[in-house]
């Protein structure tokens, strides 16, 4: 496999952006909160909005992963106010063709040293049951399940399961 590059999105990146996240969301529409048909009506001054952390006053790391130029991976570590000990983990997502090459575990890892890195002592995500292959890697990364099933989304049929990290802990 060629070596992959993760990066920090800007709001300069906002079409790669885009290209990406619209792809998770065909590819794993069942990972995520949001849809596909949700999201594809976005204008481009939204895309831009998403990566202007700034002026949105957010705490957030978004990255992606590149081979080459192409797009392979998303993440987003996020912290939310007023509860700045835990960050969350969104929109991960990684191609099919190249799981289990350790890029996931490789923006578990750069999110995990942001949120040490902002005093967080915690990480949490929520992973959609029967979605096994990542329930793996969280578990082997160190998280364990916590709190109620939720529903994926208004209106699914699908639950996702709350899962934290104390920081500390290897990935």
């Amino acid at each position: 496999m060629d070596e992959f590059k993760i990066s920090v999105l800007t709001p300069e990146d906002w079409v790669l952006y885009k290209t990406v996240r619209l792809k998770s969301l065909r590819d794993s529409p069942d990972s995520f909160g949001a849809t596909y048909e949700q999201e594809a009506v976005l204008s481009d001054a939204q895309w831009q909005l998403r990566l202007d952390l700034q002026s949105r006053a957010l705490n957030a790391l978004p990255l992606i992963v590149q081979i080459g130029d192409l797009p392979v991976g998303l993440a987003w570590g996020v912290i939310h106010k007023p509860d700045v000990a835990t960050a969350h983990i969104y929109q991960m997502w990684v191609s099919p063709a190249l799981r289990g090459k350790g890029i996931a575990t490789s923006l578990l890892r750069a999110i995990k040293a942001w949120a040490i890195d902002q005093g967080c002592h915690l990480l949490a995500l929520a992973v959609t049951i029967g979605n096994e292959d990542a329930v793996n890697l969280y578990e082997s990364s160190g998280f364990i399940a916590t709190g109620q099933l939720e529903a994926l989304r208004v209106g699914s049929a699908l639950c996702v399961q709350p899962m934290v990290m104390q920081l500390g802990s290897a990935v």
